[in-house]
């Protein structure tokens, strides 16, 4: 399989993946985005990023977010999520996805990937470790609900 941009037609099969990885993940899978909002989010008029896909109906994808880094001087991108239907790991498409999001952004004269793993994620870190990413000890903060309502209001 080869990586592809997300295409309307997509959007149910991924809604449903990132229900999978919310709940793989701990997280409250009726949070996740339904087709309509990923459709908005990276199709629509004022898109986040880019959603790469493998598979028709897709088994995994990739979100991919533009940035600049002052620790690396340059453009890059993070990458949001990362998620591989169980079914299908173990067969190269993690490490296709992140290859062609590398390109991607290497296209667009960016020079580097960020992205989180969770610390009990042995799976995903081990993959990382193979690729040569480098860890960094990070406390990662999100401000979400009523706090980030409260914060913006106040402005």
């Amino acid at each position: 399989m080869t990586p592809r941009p997300f295409t309307a037609g997509d959007a149910d099969a991924v809604a449903a993946l990132v229900r999978a990885l919310n709940a793989e993940e701990g997280y409250d899978p009726a949070r996740s985005p339904d087709a309509a909002t990923l459709r908005d989010a990276f199709l629509g008029a004022r898109a986040v990023g880019r959603l790469l896909v493998l598979g028709a109906p897709p088994v995994a994808y990739l979100t991919l977010h533009p940035c600049f880094g002052t620790t690396h001087g340059a453009r890059g991108a993070f990458m949001g999520d990362l998620y591989v239907a169980p079914a299908h790991r173990r067969r190269g498409l993690a490490r296709a996805l992140v290859a062609a999001a590398a390109a991607a952004v290497q296209a667009e004269g960016g020079r580097y990937l960020e992205w989180t793993a969770l610390p009990g994620n042995a799976g995903g870190r081990g993959f990382y470790d193979a690729i040569g990413a480098e860890g960094e000890t990070l406390q990662v903060y999100s401000l979400d609900g009523a706090a980030f309502a409260a914060l913006a209001d106040s402005a």
